[in-house]
């Protein structure tokens, strides 16, 4: 049997374009976020939607939000576990 070569090329070019897409998101929500809150944004991105204790967005976004949140601190437990 013969060994294959390694596809280092195309999977740099895929780790590549990895990076850019999540540079790409985190700076233009970074970016909007700023625009939005200026330097008055909380520490919680979440704060920023409460004014008076009354939310300016639906209660069911707040609860998606929190359980994304949720499911994505579970899943880096389960790999740091793994």
């Amino acid at each position: 049997a013969t060994i294959a070569s390694p596809v280092i090329g195309k999977m740099f070019k895929g780790l590549l374009l990895c990076y850019a897409v999540v540079i790409s998101t985190f700076f233009s929500v970074g970016i909007s976020g700023y625009w939005a809150f200026g330097n008055e944004a909380q520490q919680s991105i979440l704060q920023n939607f409460m004014v008076n204790g009354k939310p300016l967005v639906p209660k069911w976004f707040l609860l998606i939000t929190n359980v994304f949140t949720l499911l994505q601190v579970i899943a880096v437990g389960l790999v740091r576990f793994f």
